[in-house]
């Protein structure tokens, strides 16, 4: 028996596909790497400046090297009101930016 090959090629997309869009449903597959496979945010690790990314909230950052909002904002010069949900890559100007943020904490550490 002969598979027709637009029928085959049909199934393969029908597998691929399938198997992602199934995984993605049951939260086993995540792609954005802003959340783990229990959908849990994921923080920066502590004492590795460089997991802290720019789609990280200013929040995740202060949590994950367990430093005050507030004290980052004067840093840096930003807005004492600027929302701690802020992404990072948002408030970026010539003084804050995330490779600057990064140097910050790695310059802080005792």
């Amino acid at each position: 028996m002969k598979i027709k090959p637009i029928i085959f090629g049909v199934l393969v997309l029908v597998v691929f596909f399938g198997t992602i869009l199934t995984f993605q449903s049951l939260g086993i597959w995540s792609v954005t790497g802003k959340v783990s496979s229990s959908g849990s945010a994921v923080l920066p690790v502590a004492g590795d400046v460089n997991s802290i990314k720019g789609w990280m909230s200013l929040e995740q950052v202060s949590a994950g090297f367990n430093v005050p909002v507030v004290e980052i904002l004067e840093a840096f010069g930003l807005p004492a009101d600027t929302s701690p949900s802020t992404a990072i890559k948002d408030l970026e100007n010539e003084q804050f930016s995330v490779s600057n943020l990064r140097t910050w904490l790695e310059n802080r550490r005792p």
